[in-house]
């Protein structure tokens, strides 16, 4: 049986093989971020849950001053090595160790999934965005462990559905506005993921 393992634990094992994924990664998102990365030129934006830095490089690309801020050291190394031009940042989610009012914009794209309680996620968003800025956020529908392998046997990362109801809500309840809230779904309206976006 697979060993259920926290994120840090977990993506200290499977960072090498992360970037293999990308094309999966990207499926959740389809197009509907390009708007909100165009949008981020210019403008001090925030990578939360950045993993090796797939929305961090296109956040860069089309000219953000791009922070990335991930649990995992492992993650963060390999994103170092294909650019010096993101500041990485080791850190929890709910927990960022930032200053009040820092970001323009702060993304997070299936890093929720990690979280059992969304709450204080939202909330640390919420302190360190200013006034009138704007998160942008890909829930992913979690439906079974992704089950992983490598030299030390089997292993999945603990995972937690958040359903898209339950998230806005919550958004609601800290205060941000809702500019979108996307549904993302495939073949009989089974959602894969939810696209928000949120203004302070």
């Amino acid at each position: 049986m697979a060993k259920k393992l926290d994120p840090q634990e977990g993506y200290a094992r499977y960072a090498k093989d992360y970037d293999k994924g990308e094309e999966n990664w990207d499926s959740f998102e389809k197009d509907y971020l390009r708007p909100y990365i165009n949008e981020s030129k210019g403008k001090k934006t925030l990578d939360a849950g950045a993993g090796t830095g797939r929305l961090s490089l296109k956040l860069l690309k089309a000219g953000a001053d791009v922070t990335a801020l991930d649990v995992s050291p492992e993650m963060l190394d390999l994103l170092k090595r294909k650019t010096g031009e993101i500041e990485t940042v080791e850190g929890e989610l709910e927990d960022m160790p930032f200053e009040d009012e820092t970001f323009d914009m702060i993304f997070s794209s299936l890093a929720m999934v990690h979280l059992k309680k969304i709450t204080p996620f939202l909330d640390e968003c919420y302190r360190v965005l200013k006034d009138d800025g704007k998160l942008v956020l890909v829930n992913v529908h979690y439906r079974k462990p992704m089950i992983l392998r490598d030299s030390q046997g089997s292993y999945s990362i603990k995972c937690y559905n958040h359903f898209p109801r339950h998230v806005r809500e919550a958004a609601e309840e800290l205060a941000y506005s809702v500019e979108e809230d996307i549904l993302v779904t495939e073949g009989d309206d089974v959602w894969i993921s939810q696209v928000l976006v949120l203004t302070k």
